[in-house]
């Protein structure tokens, strides 16, 4: 089979690209024998290095059997965990400037990739010397470092980046380019996700040249949702990912997200999830594979 043509685009176009790297962890998983909540979860990809995996995502039950690789789109999903499992397990963040991820959801599959797990294991023994075991919440913990650690750490990953890429053009899944230029709507989006998480009610950037309906029809059209809907999306990814992270109490949550009283917040989460966020927290999804 001839080798893929990889996507083609200008030096000044790749260098717009963001990069956030937020884990490498190497270990057990919490809680197995039961589905977890609908999670959010970055990009990224993680081995089965014992047990197996299943994921529920894009309406489909996809199993990940020992040995194998599962690459995570950036989306919401459940996930099983045989009892014993143990994940080697890389997440990050590649978005264009208008906060689009580089693959968007071209990805959520399992396979083989040896190579791909040599470069993780290699990247793992960078960021972690030689430690043998890191779980989800230890690689996430806030940590200091000086400019040589940092920009070692930089590389690391950098290069284990590349070899993810590599794999995905093996496998034909191609990186998605941002949309041509949408002026209006990307200044408003990038105006929403500016706004403070306390601020419920939504406004539109100063001297915006369109009043208030012609932008929530704007939004529609691009996005699919309006201004109010836009938002309250945006604080129930972010209440998600803090609760699962475990570092805030659910006060300084709600707090953060503009409720006035633990209580309201705690009803408004379960309204959207099924769950508390207790429940949520507890449920045994300390990390995000």
């Amino acid at each position: 089979m001839p080798k893929p043509q990889a996507l083609s685009l200008p030096a000044d176009v790749w260098r717009t690209l963001r990069h956030e790297w937020l884990w490498v962890y190497r270990g057990p998983v919490p809680q197995c024998g039961v589905w977890s909540p609908e999670i959010p979860v970055p990009a990224g990809v993680f081995f089965v290095e014992r047990g197996e995996v299943r994921i529920q995502a894009d309406g489909k039950e996809i199993l990940v059997p020992l040995g194998h690789a599962f690459f995570s789109s950036p989306h919401l999903r459940r996930h099983w965990f045989a009892p014993g499992t143990r994940l080697l397990s890389v997440g990050l963040r590649s978005q264009w400037p208008d906060g689009t991820s580089l693959f968007r959801n071209a990805l959520n599959f399992a396979a083989a990739a040896p190579a791909l797990q040599k470069a993780t294991q290699q990247l793992f023994a960078s960021i972690h010397g030689a430690r043998k075991t890191v779980t989800y919440r230890q690689a996430i913990e806030p940590a200091s470092h000086s400019a040589t650690a940092w920009a070692a750490r930089e590389a690391a990953f950098t290069t284990w980046f590349s070899a993810w890429m590599e794999t995905l053009q093996q496998f034909q899944v191609q990186p998605v380019p941002q949309a041509r230029s949408r002026r209006r709507v990307d200044q408003l989006i990038a105006w929403l996700q500016a706004l403070p998480l306390d601020h419920t009610t939504p406004s539109l950037p100063p001297d915006f040249p369109i009043g208030t309906r012609r932008a929530e029809q704007l939004l529609h059209q691009h996005l699919g949702l309006g201004l109010r809907t836009f938002m309250e999306r945006r604080r129930l990814d972010v209440a998600r990912e803090r609760v699962m992270a475990g570092q805030d109490t659910l006060k300084e949550i709600a707090f953060g997200l503009g409720f006035r009283h633990a209580s309201h917040f705690t009803a408004w989460f379960r309204r959207h999830t099924g769950v508390s966020p207790s429940q949520y927290r507890l449920s045994g999804i300390g990390q995000a594979a």
